[in-house]
């Protein structure tokens, strides 16, 4: 089973909450941050964010997948972050 320390959980929720995600504020940071984590918890937040950034972003103009370009490079960034390469 694939996994994601809590450390880089924390650190790809934050990048996610610094880019506007409301749904990556409501979750849980992770404790204690050295643990290893089943990777699910960190598709599942980057699965939220972006849904949450298409939803959001909709109606603009340029959006790349769905959503601008900001939200798209910071859900790639915090999946960078966790080895994350598909969700």
């Amino acid at each position: 089973m694939a996994t994601v320390k809590g450390h880089a959980y924390n650190s790809a929720r934050s990048a996610l909450i610094l880019a506007g995600s409301k749904s990556a504020g409501k979750s849980h940071p992770k404790h204690p941050p050295d643990k290893d984590y089943p990777e699910d918890h960190g598709k599942g937040l980057l699965r939220e964010a972006r849904d949450e950034f298409r939803n959001t972003d909709k109606d603009l103009e340029g959006n790349v997948s769905g959503m601008t370009r900001t939200h798209h490079d910071a859900i790639h960034t915090a999946a960078g972050k966790m080895g994350i390469g598909s969700w």
